[in-house]
């Protein structure tokens, strides 16, 4: 009776981490289409008002979901802060905290402290534009590998587990 329980829990956490790998691409994937919406609107919000960069943070904040959302978030609170500590070094604090994006997701995001609120805003949109198409072509990365991974992330799971419960029965 110990033994087939002990099978049971075996098999089901191999499975478990078979598709807890398989969830982890997809968080990523949704957390790069998050990032590249709310760069989208942030090159709206450039191109259209150019408003000052606390209020540009708060209105991005309000219309970005999550990892985004916090992002901006952060980025308004460190403005208040600016005696402290300056801006890009708040935004690269920011970004690499953002822990549902890869090192080369924030890499990617990492030029956008050195720019925004500093230069013209044509300079601003053409660095936000550039950051987002990056970002575009990591998240057509990411869909592929979750598409073409997950599922062995899953089998491999699932067989792993088998494979135990073979050897322990």
């Amino acid at each position: 009776m110990w033994k087939l329980l002990g099978a049971i829990l075996l098999a089901s956490g191999c499975g478990w981490i078979g598709f807890q790998a398989s969830a982890e691409l997809g968080r990523r994937v949704r957390a790069l289409q998050a990032m590249t919406q709310g760069l989208g609107l942030l090159e709206q919000e450039l191109e259209l008002d150019s408003p000052p960069l606390p209020q540009l943070m708060e209105r991005l904040a309000q219309r970005s979901r999550e990892p985004a959302r916090t992002l901006f978030q952060g980025c308004g609170e460190a403005l208040e802060r600016l005696e402290w500590e300056d801006f890009s070094q708040s935004w690269r604090r920011l970004v690499e905290g953002l822990e549902v994006l890869g090192e080369e997701d924030a890499m990617c995001l990492l030029p956008l402290g050195d720019t925004l609120g500093r230069c013209d805003w044509e300079e601003q949109k053409r660095v936000v534009s550039g950051v987002r198409h990056e970002l575009s072509q990591l998240l057509l990365q990411a869909q592929q590998l979750r598409r073409s991974q997950g599922r062995v992330y899953q089998a491999l799971g699932l067989s792993g587990g088998a494979f135990f419960v073979i050897l322990l029965l």
